[in-house]
């Protein structure tokens, strides 16, 4: 079953008073505005190479440095039944929440043979899509921890007002990263894929 997100309230702002948009702005100039005197030649920070795919070599990195499919590729490394099904664009996403705020900035979604050629997992489609959790999972990649915490809990809480109706699937995060795995997994066999990502 597709899992719709929250979207930001538009009228959260409607409560701001002058002052306090003020500020605001004020602050946001302050934050934006350039260094007086530039420090000389620094190296780039790590963050800089975030929604990058990982070396050839195979060196691992950081996950917040890693993009939906690099950290797809770190699966397939530790669970030898994890195959790339596709990675999203902000056409191909079946949410259409790529890219927007607070959403998911990077994903893909991936197959585990041992639940994805089940009858279970044809019958669990999501309107028939091929690329639906049942098969496999997805993994979602935020701007922030806060963003990932945010759409994990509110899976999970969506999950639980199903009650009986619906097997929950697994959900694991670490930092902005979340991966969801599909139900047909055994807990242990799950498992695999928080320990991936710790």
């Amino acid at each position: 079953m597709p899992v719709h997100v929250r979207t930001v309230r538009p009228n959260t702002l409607r409560a701001l008073t002058l002052p306090a948009v003020t500020a605001l702005l004020a602050a946001t100039a302050a934050c934006s505005a350039a260094p007086s005197a530039p420090s000389a030649a620094a190296p780039p920070a790590p963050a800089a190479a975030a929604g990058q795919a990982g070396s050839a070599t195979g060196t691992s990195r950081p996950l917040a440095a890693l993009d939906a499919a690099a950290v797809t590729q770190q699966l397939i490394r530790v669970i030898p039944t994890v195959k790339l099904t596709v990675t999203y664009d902000g056409t191909t996403d079946p949410n259409g929440k790529l890219g927007r705020p607070h959403q998911y900035v990077s994903k893909s979604a991936f197959d585990d043979t041992r639940v994805s050629g089940l009858p279970k997992a044809k019958e669990d489609e999501s309107r028939g899509r091929r690329d639906s959790i049942s098969y496999g999972g997805t993994v979602e990649i935020f701007a922030t921890p806060e963003d990932a915490r945010g759409w994990a809990d509110y899976i999970d809480q969506g999950q639980q007002a199903m009650g009986s109706l619906l097997t929950p699937d697994y959900i694991f995060r670490n930092g902005t990263v979340v991966v969801r795995v599909s139900h047909l997994l055994t807990t242990e066999q799950a498992s695999a894929y928080g320990r991936a990502i710790a």
